[in-house]
């Protein structure tokens, strides 16, 4: 099984075991007066007793794949550029990380001290202040295209990578 065949497989699961929840609301009462839906009261029990075992079974089936899909995400190493990074890495990235680091990077500007030097009140007789940049534009346009690019390649091959790539077996 593919790891993407793995990940919509956790999806149905989920949806059956949703399915079952509704179907124990709807079966799990009813008034007196009314006749139960499957006939008798043993009868509604009963299916009530087999939809909770059928989302116990489902829940352990639900485990034991989202732990191969878990496993297969930290074992499963993929090649960027010079840098390899495990699925799971790739996957945190894309989520934060490079949002994290291309706002680290963006960080490395001179707005604060913009700011600050509109506020300072120069003396005639003394030399005016002026901004000292305590970083490299460089490093930061580095930065920035880095984590960009990164993230860009991580979106165009992640869909390819979870159809090509195999669970590993518990």
């Amino acid at each position: 099984m593919k790891l993407i065949e793995g990940m919509k497989k956790l999806k149905v699961i989920e949806k059956k075991i949703q399915h079952n929840t509704q179907r124990i609301n709807e079966y799990a009462a009813i008034v007196s007066s009314e006749r139960p839906i499957f006939g008798t009261e043993v009868a509604q029990r009963t299916q009530i007793q087999e939809l909770i075992q059928s989302n116990k079974d489902l829940a352990s089936e639900y485990l034991s794949l989202k732990k191969r899909v878990d496993l297969t995400n930290i074992k499963s190493m993929v090649s960027i550029g010079k840098d390899t990074f495990s699925i799971s890495d790739l996957l945190q990235i894309q989520r934060n990380v490079a949002k994290l680091m291309k706002e680290t990077f963006s960080a490395l500007n001179d707005r604060e001290a913009q700011g600050r030097l509109q506020s300072i009140r120069q003396h005639s007789a003394e030399k005016p202040p002026h901004i000292d940049r305590m970083y490299d534009e460089n490093e930061k346009h580095k930065g920035l295209q880095y984590w960009q690019g990164l993230e860009d390649e991580i979106e165009t091959r992640l869909e390819v990578i979870n159809a090509t790539t195999d669970l590993i077996e518990l």
